[in-house]
């Protein structure tokens, strides 16, 4: 059987980047609302083209996008298909990308005249301009909407960047440059036109290499976002194209599947309504393709999340480091290249979140790349794609799946790559407290667990070498080690009416076993529909504050939920797992959220 190594160069030079650049262009030439005719007409192209590229069983299947149809608690789009939209000669879509909100309202044919006036001063059937930078775009939206206005222009988001409101708006809403927006305030009277239908469905496209068992490998990148949104997500959706020319024809012990479709809604439907077994690992490609100078970021392996088996991160991370480099060092002893990666704690801001829920249990790591300073933007553009940067992530994905297939490694290579993993996890926590180096253990061990699930039981001798590693770690690390723990440090805003005080952070825990009570996978939009306006309240305030770390603090705490561990364990372990400070207050505020809504029970 081949090595790892040799899976990953037979990947690279198997990968033909120019039909995959090819592939994103064909993606971001159509308009790609969750539930509409662009996407209905992307996920058809997809589909002809993973045919042309050798997968079996290739479907289109269509779901309700009525806004009402739940797949656990996710709930269906409500179907939206812009057609034209326009303000004067100022602002026209779809000539201008990006600038007609997702879901806005429809006018009566020929358009209506209605009175611009600043935000501050909007009132009934009003066109408010968005114009205080200390009013976010979200409480923009709330304002217009109370005030009665007829719709709402924002200059806000450069690009100009992505707008969503709310399911079932009456407002009509655009994104604008500032300089478009003076123009308008200027004017005083606009006519504007939208023409809108909701006829489409929600699509999602999958295909099959075949294995010799009825286990799968899962590979997925989402289809949807606006036009063109090159790197969110058109690279994604043709890396995973690239990847089945690479690996057509070959079969392993397990299958390949292959799923685009709208993020989250789309793997939920899959999941609960099409899927016959969860996979046992998979690989999700979201932003795959950047330009890493211009777009700012580097290449991020985003791991499992602690509570399942890490074989998959150990491996990725191995793939990605045995990628073929462009030159050498001034001696040539060491592989050097100008392009960046790292590995990160899990966030889950895309369809892997579904799947490594406990629900589901299958392990998956993500591949994209962040800071990227045009995305969700009319800037996302083919201008912003690297060819080279996309065939990396390409034969990352193909290689690791290959080996999960069973097409690539025997069993002692990729023990070794567990217990060296394993081993890196160790070390790196020897500056950590006692709590940080047991849950370290535990993910390394948990590497040899997702290997065992594949590759059978074998020796203890790894596991025995791990386990004294960890002890050769705790007897040299410093005392009094610093500590992640920060109870102290609430956010502004960060407690709830009747949260009570900030739980401690260390220890198995002697309070009340938090266990969870909500259905099918954690879904905070979800969560926020079934929370109290009190509660919804203050998940709208952490997000307005710090969407993206508030994000991974609440997904790390639901996935400590597990029917062991009181608020305090489960703080300490979402500490542990997301290598962040959990203010004690914002744990005991989400997780009071929780049990408010029903979605958790304190025994």
């Amino acid at each position: 059987m081949r090595t790892v190594g040799d899976a990953v160069r037979d990947c690279f030079e198997r990968c033909d980047v120019a039909r995959a650049v090819e592939d994103v262009a064909g993606v971001a030439a159509f308009d790609r609302y969750q539930a509409s005719d662009g996407i209905r007409e992307a996920a058809g192209y997809v589909a002809a083209r993973a045919e042309q590229a050798g997968l079996g069983d290739v479907r289109v299947l269509e779901f309700p996008a009525d806004g009402a149809r739940r797949w656990w608690s996710f709930r269906a789009p409500l179907s939206w298909t812009p057609v034209r939209a326009a303000i004067d000669d100022v602002v026209r879509y779809p000539e201008q990308p990006f600038t007609l909100a997702a879901g806005s309202a429809a006018t009566p044919p020929g358009g209506v005249i209605v009175p611009v006036v600043p935000l501050a001063g909007a009132g009934a059937g009003a066109l408010a301009v968005h114009d205080d930078p200390g009013t976010p775009v979200p409480a923009a939206i709330a304002r217009a909407t109370s005030a009665g206005a007829f719709g709402l222009v924002t200059d806000r988001l450069p690009g100009p960047g992505r707008v969503e409101l709310p399911t079932g708006s009456r407002l009509a809403a655009f994104s604008v440059t500032p300089g478009q927006a003076a123009e308008l305030l200027r004017r005083g009277r606009v006519r504007v036109e939208i023409e809108t239908h909701r006829r489409a469905a929600m699509p999602v496209v999958t295909g099959l290499l075949p294995g010799a068992g009825p286990e799968e490998v899962l590979l997925s990148a989402h289809l949807c976002h606006p036009r063109p949104s090159v790197n969110d997500n058109a690279s994604g959706a043709a890396a995973l194209l690239g990847v089945a020319r690479v690996l057509a024809g070959r079969r392993g012990r397990r299958g390949i599947r292959f799923l685009w479709g709208p993020e989250f809604t789309g793997m939920a439907a899959y999941l609960h309504d099409v899927a016959a077994r969860p996979p046992v690992a998979a690989v999700n490609l979201d932003m795959a393709g950047q330009d890493q100078r211009r777009c700012g970021g580097p290449l991020i392996v985003e791991r499992s999340p602690d509570h399942l088996p890490g074989f998959v991160n150990a491996l990725t991370e191995h793939v990605v480091a045995a990628l073929p480099q462009a030159g050498r060092s001034y001696s040539g002893a060491v592989a050097c290249d100008t392009w960046a990666w790292r590995a990160t704690p899990f966030v889950g801001a895309s369809d892997h979140s579904l799947l490594v829920d406990a629900s589901i249990g299958c392990p998956a790591v993500s591949l994209g790349h962040w800071p990227d300073r045009f995305n969700h933007s009319a800037a996302d553009t083919l201008d912003k794609l690297d060819p080279a940067e996309l065939r990396r992530t390409a034969t990352v994905a193909a290689a690791v799946a290959a080996v999960l297939a069973g097409l690539a490694g025997e069993r002692a290579e990729l023990e070794s790559i567990a217990v060296g993993w394993g081993a890196e996890r160790l070390l790196a926590s020897r500056q950590g407290t006692p709590a940080l180096l047991r849950h370290r253990t535990a993910v390394a061990l948990g590497a040899l667990d997702g290997l065992d699930a594949l590759c059978g039981p074998a020796s203890g001798e790894s596991r025995a070498w791990l386990t004294a590693l960890a002890d050769h770690v705790a007897a040299f690390s410093p005392p009094g080690a610093a500590a992640l723990t920060s109870p102290s440090r609430a956010g502004a805003g960060a407690s709830s009416p009747g949260a009570r005080a900030a739980p401690s952070s260390g220890g198995a825990g002697g309070g009340r076993v938090l266990r969870r009570t909500w259905e099918g996978p954690f879904n905070l939009r979800g969560l926020a529909e079934a929370a109290s306006p009190a509660g919804r309240e203050w998940l709208e305030r952490q997000a307005t504050q710090d969407r993206a770390r508030s994000y991974a603090l609440m997904l790390a705490l639901a996935h400590g939920i597990d029917g062991s561990r009181d608020r305090a364990a489960v703080t300490a372990y979402a500490e542990c797992a997301a290598e962040l400070a959990v203010p004690g207050e914002f744990a005991d505020a989400f997780l009071a959220v929780l049990v408010e809504a029903g979605w958790a029970k304190e025994d």
